[in-house]
């Protein structure tokens, strides 16, 4: 992929030749544990450049928030050029469209031809919402639950193609007017909002992803945060940078050889104990699930 082609026509806003740096490639993503997602913005090409040495197991590829409004298309035929040009990550790849209503329609029929994972719809506030997008597209569709239509229905939010919700806790406070001050991690009305959140996702058997910790400059706290999210059910978190999404990947890792251990064990002798661990029937299906 020719970036220093896509930095020049970018500077001189030159979308005409960017159009024609569009490849053929069809890019082979894998699938993760969706342990880390980071956020890279269409208009920024040093981050695009840098996507196949991050070490997140899902990049966000952004066209919403973040994005200038006048670099809106331009950040659009970017990932165009992106997605045609590389042949293979072992990441997942992840569209955030901006909103249905400015602009996010067309921002699915245009991208929808390229290869990778799914649309990341955001102000989801119904499932018309999903079925409006389930109508141009095959591939899998996430959602932003940062509204509070979306949050407190979050149970009418069930669609075949839906697999994966990601809360966006500072505009949903923002819409409740809660100031964002109540972010604590001793917080019991966080503690409820995310508990609710992945309890409900789950029983969806849609994939809960945390909400950013913004202080990125703090890894002490992320790592607080992302235990704190694990323990109330979150399958991973997003992520600012590098840094951040190595913890995560390390703290919501599971130890696959002990689950394996655990469900062997099981199947061969039935119940057993395991340094002061009973293992019945229900911590058995446990650790079979981490295995899946």
């Amino acid at each position: 992929m020719d970036f220093e082609k896509l930095v020049k026509f970018n500077e001189s806003n030159d979308i005409e030749n960017i159009k024609n740096l569009i490849g053929n490639t069809k890019l082979k993503t894998s699938k993760t544990k969706k342990r880390s997602v980071i956020m890279v913005s269409g208009h920024q090409i040093k981050h695009l450049k840098k996507i196949p040495s991050l070490p997140a197991d899902v990049i966000m590829l952004n066209l919403e928030d973040g994005v200038p409004k006048e670099k809106k298309e331009i950040a659009r035929y970017n990932i165009a050029v992106f997605l045609s040009n590389t042949e293979k990550l072992n990441k997942e790849i992840v569209i955030r469209v901006n909103a249905l209503n400015e602009g996010g329609m067309e921002d699915i029929k245009f991208l929808d031809d390229f290869e990778f994972d799914a649309f990341r719809i955001p102000k989801v506030n119904s499932i018309e919402d999903i079925d409006d997008v389930f109508m141009l597209t095959n591939k899998e569709i996430h959602a932003s639950i940062e509204t509070k239509e979306a949050f407190f229905n979050l149970k009418d939010l069930k669609h075949p193609k839906l697999t994966t919700f990601y809360i966006g806790i500072y505009d949903l406070l923002n819409e409740l007017g809660i100031n964002h001050s109540v972010i604590s991690i001793d917080n019991p009305l966080i503690h409820k909002i995310l508990s609710d959140f992945s309890l409900t996702s789950r029983y969806l058997n849609i994939t809960p992803i945390g909400f950013v910790y913004q202080q990125y400059k703090d890894l002490e706290g992320f790592k607080k945060w992302c235990l704190l999210q694990k323990n109330l059910g979150m399958q991973g978190v997003g992520c600012i940078t590098p840094a951040q999404c190595e913890i995560a990947n390390k703290i919501f890792d599971e130890d696959i050889e002990f689950a394996k251990m655990i469900v062997e064990r099981f199947e061969r002798d039935g119940p057993f104990t395991i340094d002061g661990l009973y293992v019945d029937e229900p911590i058995y299906k446990n650790y079979k699930q981490i295995i899946e």
